[in-house]
């Protein structure tokens, strides 16, 4: 083919393909992508192209870029299989045979090349399509990078440099793409005019997609856009101690705020505010041009409705109101002078109001009230109705404590009562058990020393009709000492007897000593004479041989 062309021919071919190269370059640079990216995305539209002009999205399409013919080849490439019978789908497949024709080194199983076509070459209708698929491609492309780029950003505020020329305005956000704003849309602020160069903070709202590619929703209107402004000010909102409940907004006017401090040592008022208006002042900053800035109405916020309300018309002082809860509806009575304030500059003031409480307000002043027989309850009729209320409250919860308390200690009685009947039925087995290893448990008992008790027994005096020539005192020693003697000789036998492991084990028991001190005397003295009286009397009687006896003390 490149024989047939003329070099003005080829020329042109380099000219043309040069040109496109810098299309390319313009529209990386616009889409902030790289060029190869963008080449990459045209040469895939000419591959889908030419594929739905083939048969379908299966068929197998190449392009490349021809260096020799400053030109995009597109090759249209076909399964080489063995026999015509095989083939089961023409826009797919070749057999062997006719695949020789193209590729005299085609094999069964791989890929030839059967038609090759040039971008140059193409009809009218087949560069449209591929100009309209390279473009929708871009799109696509744009918005997922976009879209990678600022996902973790909807919702939050982000730095913006103005562009402009004469008739549109343009955002550089962070460096990164240009977006363009409508300083009279609906995410303008009203009467605020932008100037070249001049750095504001927007608030994301989207990344959607448009006709001219992917787009990036920013908002200088949105509610959010305040609440954002409030949590880079003031720390007590951004850790958490103070939350926001609502916020409503007429863009150019005024801000209505409803607060509640999690802390009851932190003012939520007062903590938005800042010290000498401060904090708040650097939002109103951003709020609106200069001598037209948007008024900040901070509310505290109450779970009581008719509070709530009363206190929304801040700055403006209710003198009462009466509540319809049923219907949403309240009328709020003022006084002359405040009636002005609560309706607000066009009306904005009781417009907010309604939003943030949700309620159809209606104003009227003192005298209106009154001619109207308008019975109201004032703000201090609130709160003591309040107080009442969270008394009775307090009371009920406290009720329920107690109640469920009788009822726990109820429980606790009758599983107290079940414990204790299971304990003595317990009791009842444990001593069965006992008594069937009682025998057992003596066996293995420790022996333990006691010591005998002596009994003070009144006998009747026996007379002995005997000769003695010892005293009642050595014969008390004399028998002391042979049952101490006896008991040597057992301890003897007890140490040589060989110990159980059970006995080895038991700890020693120390043998307690026999307490010392004075004898305990046998007979009193009284009985003691009476003896030796009856004693001399058998002597005196009797005629006894005490020589008779004399063998008994031979030893």
């Amino acid at each position: 083919m490149s024989t047939k062309l003329t070099k003005a021919k080829m020329k042109r071919l380099e000219e043309r393909f040069l040109a496109m190269k810098e299309m390319f370059r313009e529209v990386a640079e616009k889409h902030n992508l790289k060029e190869e990216v963008v080449l990459n995305v045209f040469m895939r539209a000419v591959q889908n192209v030419v594929a739905r002009q083939k048969g379908g999205d299966d068929v197998h399409v190449e392009v490349v870029v021809n260096e020799e013919m400053f030109d995009f080849e597109a090759r249209l490439l076909k399964r080489v299989v063995a026999h015509d019978d095989d083939i089961e789908d023409d826009a797919l497949e070749i057999c062997l045979e006719v695949a020789k024709e193209h590729d005299a080194d085609a094999k069964v199983g791989e890929l030839v090349v059967v038609e090759r076509a040039f971008l140059s070459d193409f009809s009218t209708k087949l560069s449209s399509n591929v100009a309209h698929n390279f473009r929708h491609q871009l799109i696509e492309l744009e918005k997922e990078q976009l879209f990678n780029l600022f996902k973790d950003k909807i919702g939050e505020l982000v730095k913006g440099t103005v562009e402009k020329n004469e008739r549109i305005t343009y955002i550089n956000l962070l460096g990164i793409t240009s977006v363009f704003f409508d300083e009279r849309g609906r995410h303008a602020i009203p009467g605020e005019v932008f100037k070249a160069g001049q750095e504001l903070n927007f608030y994301i709202v989207d990344v959607v997609s448009g006709t001219k590619g992917a787009n990036i929703i920013i908002s200088r209107s949105h509610p959010n856009f305040v609440k954002r402004l409030m949590e880079r000010e003031i720390h007590e909102i951004y850790d958490g101690t103070i939350l926001i409940h609502d916020i409503v907004r007429e863009e150019g006017e005024r801000v209505k705020v409803a607060v509640e401090s999690l802390d009851p040592n932190v003012d939520p008022i007062g903590a938005c505010i800042g010290p000498n208006a401060s904090r708040i002042q650097k939002i109103t900053a951003e709020l609106g041009p200069d001598g037209r800035k948007e008024k900040i109405d901070i509310i505290p916020w109450v779970k009581n409705e008719a509070l709530f309300i009363i206190e929304s018309f801040r700055p403006a002082v209710p003198l009462g109101l009466k509540i319809d809860p049923t219907h949403k509806k309240a009328q709020v009575v003022f006084s002359e002078e405040e009636k002005g304030k609560a309706f607000g500059h066009k009306g904005a003031n009781i417009r907010l109001a309604s939003k943030l409480t949700g309620y159809e307000l209606a104003i009227l002043d003192i005298n209106e009230a009154n001619e109207q027989g308008l019975e109201f309850l004032t703000k201090a009729d609130i709160e003591y109705e309040e107080r009442l209320a969270e008394q009775e409250r307090t009371r009920e919860r406290i009720l329920r404590e107690l109640a469920r308390a009788e009822e726990i200690a109820q429980r606790a009685a009758e599983q107290k009562s079940l414990l204790e009947e299971e304990v003595n039925a317990l009791n009842i087995d444990d001593l069965e058990y006992e008594d069937a290893f009682k025998d057992e448990e003596k066996v293995v008992e420790t022996p333990k020393v006691v010591t005998p008790e002596i009994k003070e027994e009144k006998k009747e005096p026996v007379v002995q009709k005997v000769k003695t020539t010892i005293s009642l005192a050595d014969l008390e020693a004399e028998l002391a000492k042979e049952k101490e003697e006896k008991e040597q000789v057992q301890q003897k036998r007890e140490d040589r007897r060989p110990r159980t492991k059970q006995e080895i084990k038991q700890p020693e028991v120390e043998e307690p000593t026999l307490p010392t001190g004075p004898k305990m005397d046998i007979y009193t003295e009284e009985e003691l004479a009476e003896l030796d009286a009856e004693v001399e009397e058998v002597y005196e009687d009797d005629d006894l041989d005490f020589e008779d006896f004399d063998e008994y003390y031979d030893n």
